[in-house]
Formats: structure tokens, sequence, C-alpha cells
């Protein structure tokens, strides 16, 4: 692997010689694989893209690289010596090369500052990518927020029962079935024009976003590679589902799942400072219905890679992804049982 790194770091105008390269465990590293990489010239954040989650990496760090060349912020992409936004290694592998932000650090737990940071963050960052010039970006995982069809492939996938786990989850498949309702909200809004099309990140949570150490201020929002265009109300979503409550995304106890208003209002007031005067009446109506259906759609997402077998998302047990929807789905009846409270938190902020 060190002959590898040396080969791709050459590739990039920075001096050539690895002193160290130490592997990144943190959110970043998920996806990609992913490396702090010490040279004579300082430190950098290498990684090598997934070419199996993105199927066009060409397109996607085009999408990066403008982003983060008209956002102008902190993060930024070491361009290789022709100028290129990536380099490839010997197999055709891509790497890409960020500068280190030494002062940066994540914020693992949600608190009502943090939530009201992360919130400002996200909608500065919308904010700043309104005009962003065009064409318009590529689209790195296409239908990733097409809730009706995910709705029909989860239809399929108890229909399969490819892994004989439907029996098993009979009460999740109800339950879904049962809010089905909610799957067509965003895109029947957007399809009659109530919603504009915007540029957004499509996965808002705490771990996405670098505090600096010293102030405990935002930085900057990380892990471009699903900015895309979309609807701002799937940020906000994102959001909430990942932020407005204390418990873990797979919490097996569904009594700790518990939607908290603090963190619902320190989100809402964050995320609307940020986006300033940019969000038109229909999608300030729609902020509250927005968090229900991405929650939903979450736990589709898990309740099918469950029925299939695990193959999207990693487990550490067998029935992970099972409890992690019925963590979604108890969190999805905790937002409607208090939406009229949220509204009014939304309306206030």
């Amino acid at each position: 692997m060190e002959r590898v790194v040396n080969e791709v770091v050459g590739q990039f105008g920075i001096d050539e010689g690895l002193v160290s390269l130490e592997p990144f465990s943190g959110p970043a590293g998920h996806i990609n694989a992913s490396y702090v990489v010490t040279t004579r010239r300082g430190r950098f954040f290498l990684q090598r893209l997934n070419r199996h989650v993105f199927p066009d990496l060409g397109a996607l760090m085009e999408n990066v690289a403008r982003v983060t060349r008209h956002l102008g912020g902190p993060l930024r992409l070491v361009p290789t010596r022709d100028g290129q936004a990536y380099a490839q290694d010997g197999d055709g592998e891509v790497w890409r090369l960020y500068n280190f932000l030494e002062r940066a650090v994540p914020q693992t737990v949600p608190t009502a500052g943090a939530a009201e940071q992360a919130g400002r963050a996200f909608g500065a960052f919308q904010r700043a990518l309104a005009d962003l010039p065009g064409p318009r970006l590529h689209d790195t995982i296409p239908h990733f927020h097409d809730t009706p069809r995910r709705l029909e492939a989860f239809e399929c996938a108890v229909q399969r029962d490819a892994a004989a786990h439907a029996a098993g989850a009979a009460a999740e498949i109800a339950q879904i079935r049962a809010r089905a309702d909610l799957a067509t909200v965003l895109v029947q809004a957007a399809a009659n024009g109530s919603l504009p099309e915007r540029v957004v990140h499509n996965d808002a949570k705490l771990a996405n976003v670098l505090f600096d150490a010293a102030s405990g201020a935002a930085l900057c929002v990380v892990d471009l590679d699903t900015v895309m265009p979309g609807l701002s109300l799937y940020d906000f979503g994102d959001l909430v589902r990942s932020m407005a409550t204390r418990a873990a995304e797979d919490e097996r106890d569904l009594s700790r799942v518990r939607l908290e208003l603090e963190l619902f209002e320190a989100l809402a007031r964050g995320y609307l400072q940020g986006t300033g005067d940019l969000l038109t009446r229909a999608e300030r109506e729609l902020l509250v219905p927005a968090a229900q259906v991405i929650v939903f759609e979450q736990a589709v997402r898990f309740l099918i890679d469950h029925l299939e077998g695990d193959r999207y998302y990693r487990i550490e047990r067998p029935g992970h992804n099972l409890d992690r929807c019925r963590t979604q789905l108890a969190l999805l009846t905790e937002l409607c049982s208090v939406e009229r409270a949220l509204q009014h938190i939304v309306a206030a902020v």
C-alpha cells in the first residue's frame, strides 16, 4: 500500500516523499478508504474513492471540484501536477487529496449548541451554492431520495424474501405500509412546481460538519460526494433524523427513542438562520413533513437491506438492520405525534 500511495501522492502538486501514512477511521472513512498522509510539505487527507457505491467517479469529482471552488472555504482539493482534481493509480483506482484541517474536530454528541451550529452550517451551505454557475451538477447516485421508488423496491424485497426474514419483520412491514402516503409528499410538491430544485448535500448530519477546536464554531461541511441537485428539504429532514434524538441509530430499547424538542428547535433556528431568505414559503411549510418523509425513507432502506440479507449497510450482529429500522419507525411515531408543536417551533424561530 505504501508504494501505491507514494506513486499517487507523487502525481499531486506537492513535494514528493512520503514521511508517514496513517489510516483514517472517522466518519469520512466509512465509504472511501481514507488516510492522513504526511510529506515534507505537511499533512494531507488522501482518499481512494469507492467505485462500487458511485458509478461515475469522474462526474463525482467534477461536482466536488466545482463546489469547493465556488464555496472558497477552508476545505480545498489539491490538484494534480497537470491540474486535474484526482489521480489514478496503475489499477485504475481514483484518488483525491485535500488539505488537512489541523484545527478541525468532529462532534459526536448532539447537544443544542452543536445542533444549532450544524443546522446553520448546512443552511449556509445551501445558500452559498444557490448561485453556482451552470451546467447542472451530475447526479452521483441517481434516484437517491426518490421515496416512491424506494417504496417500490421495498415491496419487491418483501415479495422476494431473499433472506427469509419477512416473517420476523411482519410488524415493521405493516408499519411501513401504514405510512406509505408519506412517500409522495415531497416528490409531488416538486412535480407540481411548489418546490424548486437546489444544490443540496444529501447526507446532512453532525458527523459531516467540522468544528473549530478552539472556538467550537462550525468550520465547514464535508463529505461532498453526494452533493447534487435535489430539494432543500432533504437536508433538513436528514438533520432532524440524525440529530433531533439522542438515541443511537440502532437503539434496541425503543423507549429511549424520543424526539428532543430542544434539539429540534436548535436545528430549525440554525438552519433557517443559515438559509436566510433563500427558502420559499412552500419550503418552510414542508420542513416538518420533510423530516417525517426522510425518517420514513430511511426506515424503508434499513428494512430492505434486512430482507435482502444485509448487503449494503455494514452490520455487527444478526438483525442489526431490523433494529435500525425499528429505531427509525419509533422516531417517525414521535415526529407525527408532536407535529403541531414542531410546526409552531418552525413558525416562531
